[in-house]
């Protein structure tokens, strides 16, 4: 799937508003803008939908069979549900 110039824009935005910073875990190695809401369910390409996470965090994202609730001020990933810990 091809996405349009303005959902490229805004993640570099969401990178650059974060200081190029995963917001979870500080680093700053492999980073890039993660939707908070899932973008082939209709997650909106804003900046404000997305969030800065490094390869690491954003595998413990998509790989947990769960719900994922964001907490940015704590910098954790919570998971919760079938597949959390």
């Amino acid at each position: 799937m091809t996405r349009p110039y303005s959902h490229r824009k805004s993640q570099n935005q969401r990178r650059k508003l974060d200081d190029y910073l995963c917001q979870f875990c500080g680093s700053d190695e492999n980073v890039a803008a993660h939707h908070i809401f899932e973008y082939s369910k209709g997650g909106p390409s804003t900046v404000e939908g997305m969030v800065t996470v490094c390869r690491r965090c954003h595998l413990k994202i998509i790989h947990a069979d769960s719900e994922i609730e964001i907490e940015k001020k704590e910098n954790e990933i919570t998971t919760a549900g079938k597949g959390g810990k």
